[in-house]
């Protein structure tokens, strides 16, 4: 059987749609990082979105970082109290209702080279059950520190200045002498 170039167009559309769709849901359920992204040799606030898909609360949540990255510093979370120990963030006496979300935050240091780096995210229950988590962020490459960048204006800048004032000195030579009438 043969098939047109615009019934091939739409069978492809509908699949990768319809992938997109199983893999969507199952996706949303992760601990998620915002931004997802840390320049190497800074350090960034980020923010970990952390569901409760079990029937039961949510008792503390971990974070652990892989070599190249600190963690900081934990921030505060209303009805949880986080501590920093040994590369490992802990936020513990809060509950977390069964089907909510609450977010995590922390301040992390990249001293790794620029690709993604792989933390790892723990949930503890009341049952005692745990749910473990793999939640990426990229590395990019370290920004240009803004004094670099006002250092390199003000040399372009002062080049400007002395090319304008040279024009006008030559424009001023080279102008006709006045003539006496």
């Amino acid at each position: 059987m043969r098939c047109s170039g615009w019934s091939s167009l739409a069978i492809s559309v509908c699949s990768v749609a319809a992938v997109v769709l199983v893999l969507a849901a199952p996706a949303a359920a992760h601990v998620i990082a915002t931004p997802s992204f840390l320049a190497s040799k800074s350090s960034e606030s980020i923010t970990f979105e952390a569901p409760n898909e079990r029937s039961d609360p949510m008792t503390s949540f971990t974070l652990t970082a892989p070599e190249g990255i600190e963690i900081e510093h934990a921030h505060p979370v209303d009805g949880w109290e986080g501590t920093v120990e040994d590369g490992v963030a802990t936020w513990m006496g809060g509950s977390l209702a069964a089907g909510d979300t609450t977010d995590f935050g922390a301040t992390l240091k990249a001293n790794a080279e620029p690709g993604v780096v792989t933390l790892a995210a723990r949930q503890n229950y009341d049952s005692g059950a745990t749910v473990e988590w793999s939640v990426s962020l990229t590395v990019t490459p370290a920004a240009e520190s803004p004094s670099e960048n006002l250092a390199l204006a003000s040399i372009v800048g002062l080049v400007g200045v002395l090319v304008i004032i040279a024009v006008a000195l030559l424009a001023w030579r080279r102008r006709p002498p006045a003539r006496k009438t």
